[in-house]
């Protein structure tokens, strides 16, 4: 019997961002990946009504950053096609006031011409392993410009505008996963724990020696624990 897989990722990104994860799997021909749309909305909401009305029947959901909000707000509305959740390096609340400023910051960089800064920015801060960013650098580069300024800037409204989806976490009752990188410096790792504490059925895994973008930064790790849960 076949399993569906649906894949989101976070900002400035694209499903290239899972090819890694894909990869791994495809020798398991049973598993069909399915990517929800990130791109020409700014609404969190918008994403997760787009992807809900053509979903597969029953599937496993797995949503990184952005994505994890995107995840929970599938729940919110579908939750009885969710057979299992996988979350990471997300967070149900609202940001933070560092948070907020963070991104309206963003915001204004970007509306001065300084999306390029902005990207290269970014993710050297989301990569813990220095050695790692000058081969991983054009990839994400290369997602970022595919994104392109107006999806980013809609994507940073859709966040600085997210729900607080704390009340929907003791409502989750499927199996569920969280992955939590240790040196995250966009993520902090309490956001995972928060989660964690809040969801009954749950079970929190750490990354150590990995910084936010996990997929790209510890593949094979996280493709064990994925391969061990799933």
């Amino acid at each position: 019997m076949s399993k569906d897989i649906v894949l989101i990722p976070g900002a400035l990104a694209t499903p290239k961002l899972w090819q890694q994860q894909e990869n791994h799997f495809q020798t398991n021909r049973s598993w069909r990946f399915h990517h929800v749309d990130t791109l020409n909305s700014d609404s969190i909401t918008a994403m997760a009504d787009r992807f809900a009305a053509n979903s597969p029947d029953k599937f496993t959901l797995i949503g990184f950053s952005m994505g994890g909000y995107i995840a929970l707000e599938l729940f919110r509305i579908i939750p009885d096609k969710i057979e299992r959740l996988i979350l990471i390096n997300s967070a149900a609340k609202t940001l933070s006031e560092k948070g907020q400023l963070e991104r309206e910051r963003s915001l204004e960089l970007i509306n001065n011409g300084k999306f390029d800064f902005l990207i290269q920015l970014i993710f050297k801060n989301s990569i813990y392993d220095k050695k790692k960013q000058s081969g991983l650098l054009p990839l994400v580069q290369a997602m970022a410009h595919e994104v392109g300024v107006e999806n980013y800037k809609n994507q940073l409204t859709a966040i600085l505008n997210k729900a607080d989806h704390f009340p929907l976490l003791s409502t989750i009752t499927c199996p569920t996963l969280i992955i939590a990188a240790i040196q995250d410096n966009v993520m902090p790792t309490e956001r995972s724990e928060h989660l964690a504490k809040n969801i009954k059925n749950s079970e929190l895994i750490y990354l150590d020696e990995c910084g936010h973008l996990a997929m790209l930064e510890q593949p094979e790790k996280l493709n064990t624990i994925l391969s061990d849960w799933l």
